[in-house]
């Protein structure tokens, strides 16, 4: 591939948006469950919110601002857009920009716009031009028609040879006599240094037929010669490896050459046939001369003009996200009109979110009281906007939240409510939560009515169950009628709050779907058994039904298939030391949980069906994050070396327990020296005596001959 292409390409990556890798839910995202919207992460919000990608924001503000909802309804019946829901355990909570967009164009790429020019490389568009070239041809009476199929010819092979460099050069050679003949050879020689990356000659070529007699080649050279200046511009800024350097290396005489050529030829063909392309690259001229303040008067007046959905909309947003809003190369993203000054606003409240250890905060200090204030006058015609943008701030920035409930007042029995009308409320109940205000629970019922839209009746019930679980009223999510439905919120309280009454009370209702039963029933067994329950065990692992799947243990999380049949079905032994089926162990162990043989044989059972390292039951999220604020379940969980210790330091333990609890506990670090057994780790010399003891003391024991190595 030549050179040219990947500048095409990398030309094209700079026109998506820099926020689309932290957008997007196909990288693999864990969402935080709460409605904290302060923090930049991987998955977005209905509530327009700091946190959320900016395109998200714009895209919500732009409709709010027409009376529209921030989806579409091509979806058929507003139903929420696949797979990401099924693969990512978004719920119907979180979202990213493509779930936004899928709801007009179910099968649209979110970057498509962004990243045509990837896939329709420069020769791409040269053979696409063709039939524009035949046709001009044909339209030149005065063209003789030996001379016609010589350049057609000679187009073909130049096309050929743009993506096949070792082809021979196609226009030595060529001669043709007549005066627009010789325009079109000369259009092409200058195409041929276009395409060759040789932006400075094919400028000066194509600015000396911009007087050519043939119409056509006059008009496409003038609107060439703009094109080749602009990637002359971006030519030297484009390393060896691919890697833009920012405008700083961008050649901004040749980038105003390329915006004056524009002018020129908008002026000369205002409604020419590459009138609409030049207006889009007069915006790349604008971005490259480092106009940022014209750049984004021309955005806000194009996001006005825009249709509120499809691919044009979708597209405008990604580039005027990369380009002005999400720019480090912009030095002041808050200079643009209404909606890119709002959208700047919130990015620029970005916090570091308290419940996510993984967030250290974006290093730079959020957006002084004191600039907001003085933006009052930009929103004169838009005080509910500036009020709700206070208000973050109070919020995220300020903390403080009688602020909040004195800017945004209660209107949580609307009928439905738009993108920024339901952001008002739901702000309003994160501060009320933040208050301890013993309203708040009344206010997220009252707010379920209106919230009709995608996304957003999740939205509330979240705020709802983590009041609830807040105030101890746990059984409330679940009790019949419950308003709470969501199965992601439900299935994260169950795995993580609920205690055993009510999990087991969930996995007998029949009025719950199967899999959350299984899900509660799972949940409520694995605890039980790593706990150390094993009557409770016993008296629900009949509830097990026959055909519960055993697969997808380490896939198994909230809002997913529970591996429910392990606990039936699963392994329990392996050749050469005998164990009975689960249930006969755990009745050995409910009589008598320091039965030796028994425990080795639950440690057997945890082994051989993969529940080291399982953890996902175990570990409870923040006390800010929904199921992090109760834990009704007794108990720590089984970690199998412990087993092997306590056998091995157990007197009472018959020669054989013994000598496979030393080697199984030698080989929980086999063979990478790391402890995948769980519970505390041992040093290496420890290990090294447990191997030493299983070939002294019991040398003609089976696990002391297959035993070779320590770790």
């Amino acid at each position: 591939m030549r050179l040219r292409l990947t500048k095409g390409a990398i030309l094209a990556g700079l026109l998506a948006s820099s926020g689309a890798a932290l957008a997007c839910a196909d990288v693999g995202c864990d969402p935080n469950w709460s409605l904290f919207g302060g923090a930049q992460a991987c998955h977005n919000r209905v509530v327009i919110a700091p946190g959320n990608d900016s395109r998200v924001n714009l895209l919500a503000l732009l409709r709010d601002s027409a009376g529209l909802g921030l989806t579409g309804a091509v979806t058929g019946g507003g139903d929420y857009p696949k797979p990401e829901y099924d693969e990512e355990g978004f719920g119907h909570t979180f979202l990213d920009w493509g779930m936004v967009t899928r709801t007009w164009v179910p099968e649209l790429d979110p970057n498509a716009a962004a990243t045509a020019e990837v896939t329709n490389g420069p020769c791409d568009w040269f053979r696409s031009g063709a039939p524009d070239f035949a046709a001009a041809l044909g339209a030149n009476r005065a063209l003789p028609a030996a001379e016609r199929s010589t350049l057609t010819a000679a187009r073909e092979k130049m096309v050929a040879r743009c993506s096949d460099s070792t082809l021979p050069e196609v226009l030595p050679g060529i001669a043709v006599n007549s005066a627009p003949g010789k325009a079109f050879l000369g259009y092409l020689a200058a195409s041929d240094a276009f395409y060759a990356d040789r932006y400075a000659d094919a400028a000066k070529a194509y600015a000396a037929l911009t007087g050519a007699p043939d119409p056509w080649v006059a008009e496409t050279a003038r609107y060439m010669v703009a094109r080749a200046e602009l990637r002359l511009a971006l030519a030297k800024s484009i390393d060896q490896y691919g890697f833009f350097d920012g405008l700083k290396s961008v050649d901004k005489a040749a980038a105003q050459r390329g915006r004056t050529a524009l002018a020129d030829y908008l002026k000369a063909w205002p409604k020419g046939r590459y009138a609409e392309s030049a207006r889009g690259l007069e915006r790349r001229a604008m971005w490259l001369t480092g106009d940022f303040a014209a750049l984004g008067e021309r955005y806000e007046s194009l996001l006005a003009a825009m249709p509120t959905d499809g691919e044009a909309l979708v597209g405008l947003i990604n580039e005027a996200d990369g380009k002005y809003l999400s720019t480090s190369d912009n030095p002041n993203p808050r200079g643009g009109g209404l909606l890119l000054l709002a959208a700047a606003d919130l990015t620029a409240m970005r916090v570091a979110n308290p419940d996510d250890r993984y967030d250290m905060g974006g290093g730079e200090s959020p957006l002084g009281a004191d600039v907001l204030a003085s933006q009052q006058a930009s929103f004169l015609r838009a005080p509910q906007l500036y009020a709700f943008l206070q208000a973050n701030h109070a919020f995220y920035v300020a903390k403080d939240y009688a602020r909040v409930l004195q800017l945004i007042p209660d209107d949580a029995k609307r009928p439905s409510y738009t993108p920024l009308a339901f952001s008002r409320q739901v702000l309003r109940g994160q501060a009320l939560a933040a208050k301890g205000d013993p309203n708040e629970a009344g206010f997220w019922l009252e707010l379920l009515g209106g919230a009709k839209a995608l996304w957003q009746r999740p939205t509330v019930e979240l705020g709802l169950a983590m009041n609830w679980e807040r105030h101890g009223r746990l059984g409330a999510v679940f009790a019949p009628g419950s308003p709470i439905t969501d199965r992601m919120i439900r299935d994260i309280l169950m795995t993580h709050s609920a205690g055993p009454a009510l999990l087991r009370r969930l996995a007998l209702d029949v009025a719950n779907p199967q899999e959350q039963r299984d899900t509660a029933l799972f949940t409520l067994l694995y605890k039980q058994l790593s706990r150390g329950d094993y009557a409770g065990f016993r008296a629900n692992q009949s509830l097990v039904r026959a055909d519960a799947p055993t697969d997808g243990l380490w896939g198994f999380a909230p809002g997913t298939t529970a591996p429910l049949g392990l606990f039936a079905k699963g392994r329990t032994a392996q050749a050469g030391f005998a164990c009975p089926a689960l249930l006969g162990t755990v009745a050995t162990l409910a009589a008598n949980p320091r039965d030796i043989h028994a425990r080795l044989c639950l440690g057997e059972f945890w082994r051989l069906n993969n529940f080291d390292g399982f953890t996902t039951l175990d570990t409870a999220p923040s006390k800010g994050l929904l199921g992090g604020a109760a834990n009704d379940f007794p108990g720590r969980p089984l970690a199998r070396g412990a087993i092997y210790a306590g056998v091995i330091a157990d007197p009472r333990s018959t020669p054989g327990d013994r000598a496979y609890a030393l080697y199984r506990a030698v080989n929980c670090y086999g063979p990478s020296g790391y402890n995948s057994c769980g519970g505390d780790d041992v040093d290496k010399p420890v290990r090294k005596g447990w191997y030493d003891r299983l070939k002294r003391e019991f040398p003609k024991s089976p696990w002391a001959q297959k035993l070779k190595y320590y770790w």
